[in-house]
C-alpha cells in the first residue's frame, strides 16, 4: 500500500496527492484511511495527501526571484484540497514571482460563484468566475493553477493599497509578464465594472523602466504628492561625455533622486561607478538626494520635504 502512495505523491508534486490521485493508484478508501492511521501517510487538509509534514515556510516568501517551497507547498495543499480552485491575488503574484511590498499571510485563491463555503484554515477565498485562468511551472514543480499575470496584476490593485498595487505592476511590467498595452486592453474591457476608476489610476502611476521595489516606492510617494519627475534619464556633460543613467531627476531645477538600495556586501566597482557618476554630476551643477529603504518606507515626510526643500531654490 504504501509503494503506491508514495507512487501518487511524486517529488515532482512536492510529495503531495490528492484523495484522486490516490485512488487511482490503486488504493481504496480503506487503505487510505489505514496508511494515515500507521502514519505512512499525512492527511493535509480534505482531500490532500502527503509522504510527509510540509516545510516551514520562510521568513521571505520570495527572495532572489524564487518562491518559497514551504509556501509552495501549502498552496498546492489548499488547491488539492478545494479541487476547483486557482490561486489569485498576492499569492498568484508570488506564483508568478511578482515583486511586492507586502507578501500575503495566508493562502488566496478563487472560488467559483456556485460555491457557497470554503471553510479552510490560513486561507482567503473570494467567488468569482473561473474564466481566464492558467497553469504555471514554480520552481521547477508541477505547475499549479493560477489567475492569468494581467489579472493577477488588476486584482491585486483592488484588494491592496495602491502604493502595494503599483510595486506588483512595475514587477510584472519589468519581468515581462505583462506589458502596459495588455494593462490597458484589460481595463477597457473592465470599463463597466467596479473599481475601474481605481484600475484607471494605476496605469497612470506604472512605470516599465522601474527597477526595482524602492523605485517603485519611491516614484509612487512624489507622484502621490503631485511631483513627477523623469524617471531612468541618462545624463551628460556639457562636453557630451556621458555621465551615467540616474533614478529619478527633475531636469528644468538640475535635481537628481537616486534610490539608495545597496548592501554591504555591494561589489567595489559598483561603489566606485556610483561615486564617479556624482562626482560627474556635481561637476554639471546637478544636486543629487539619496534615499534608503527604511526613509521611503517609514519617514515619507522626511523625504518629500528634502525633495521640495530642494525644488524650491530653482523655482524662485
Amino acid at each position: 500500500m504504501l509503494d503506491r502512495a508514495t507512487k501518487a505523491c511524486p517529488p515532482s508534486r512536492q510529495g503531495q496527492a490528492r484523495r484522486s490521485d490516490l485512488l487511482n493508484s490503486g488504493l481504496n478508501s480503506g487503505q487510505i484511511a489505514a496508511l494515515v492511521k500507521d502514519g505512512g501517510l499525512l492527511r493535509l487538509r480534505r482531500g490532500s495527501y502527503a509522504l510527509a509534514p510540509l516545510a516551514v515556510r520562510g521568513r521571505h516568501l520570495l527572495s532572489g526571484g524564487e518562491v518559497d517551497h514551504g509556501y509552495l507547498a501549502e498552496v498546492r495543499s489548499v488547491l488539492h484540497s478545494l479541487g476547483d480552485a486557482v490561486a489569485d491575488r498576492r499569492t498568484a503574484a508570488l506564483l508568478w514571482r511578482m515583486d511586492m511590498l507586502v507578501e500575503p499571510k495566508l493562502v488566496e485563491v478563487r472560488v467559483a460563484r456556485t460555491r457557497t463555503r470554503v471553510g479552510l484554515e490560513g486561507v482567503t477565498a473570494r467567488c468569482s468566475t473561473m474564466e481566464d485562468s492558467t497553469t504555471v511551472e514554480v520552481a521547477g514543480f508541477e505547475a499549479l493553477a493560477l489567475t492569468t499575470a494581467v489579472d493577477t496584476v488588476l486584482d491585486c490593485c483592488l484588494d491592496r493599497p495602491m502604493q502595494e498595487a503599483v510595486v506588483i505592476a512595475d514587477s510584472a511590467l519589468r519581468r515581462e509578464l505583462v506589458t502596459v498595452e495588455e494593462l490597458e486592453r484589460a481595463v477597457s474591457e473592465r470599463a463597466n465594472t467596479s473599481g475601474v476608476r481605481t484600475l484607471r489610476r494605476l496605469l497612470k502611476l506604472v512605470d516599465p523602466s522601474s527597477g526595482s521595489v524602492l523605485e517603485s516606492m519611491l516614484r509612487y510617494l512624489l507622484n502621490n504628492h503631485d511631483l513627477w519627475p523623469s524617471s531612468q534619464v541618462t545624463l551628460s556633460q556639457r562636453d557630451g561625455r556621458r555621465i551615467g543613467r540616474v533614478d529619478f531627476c527633475f531636469a528644468g531645477q538640475h535635481l537628481v533622486i537616486e534610490c539608495d538600495g545597496r548592501r554591504w556586501h555591494d561589489p567595489m566597482d559598483t561603489r566606485d561607478r556610483d561615486r564617479r557618476r556624482d562626482n560627474g554630476l556635481a561637476r554639471t551643477q546637478w544636486l543629487v538626494l539619496r534615499f534608503t529603504w527604511d526613509e521611503v518606507r517609514y519617514s515619507p515626510s522626511y523625504v518629500l520635504a528634502c525633495v521640495r526643500d530642494a525644488l524650491i531654490p530653482a523655482a524662485a
